[in-house]
């Protein structure tokens, strides 16, 4: 499952708003340096999603608000 995510860093809260079917915008209290707004950012979707964090990958958007990410879940039958 492919999800479009805008990431506003330095926010007053932790938060995943879902604007509509795959798009995301996710506040971020973590500032971006070194990594640190990513780390969040996948920890939050992991939690959300309900799968590890090595299951969601970056397609784009790596060191850029804007990001377009690869979320693989289990396909139940």
């Amino acid at each position: 499952m492919f999800i479009s995510v805008k990431v506003i860093t330095s926010a007053s809260v932790n938060q995943i708003i879902q604007q509509s079917k795959g798009e995301f915008l996710v506040k971020l209290i973590t500032a971006r340096e070194r990594g640190k707004a990513n780390r969040k950012l996948l920890d939050m979707l992991a939690e959300y999603f309900k799968v590890p964090k090595s299951a969601i990958m970056f397609v784009k958007g790596k060191y850029n608000s804007k990001k377009i990410l690869n979320i693989k879940t289990e396909e139940r039958k």
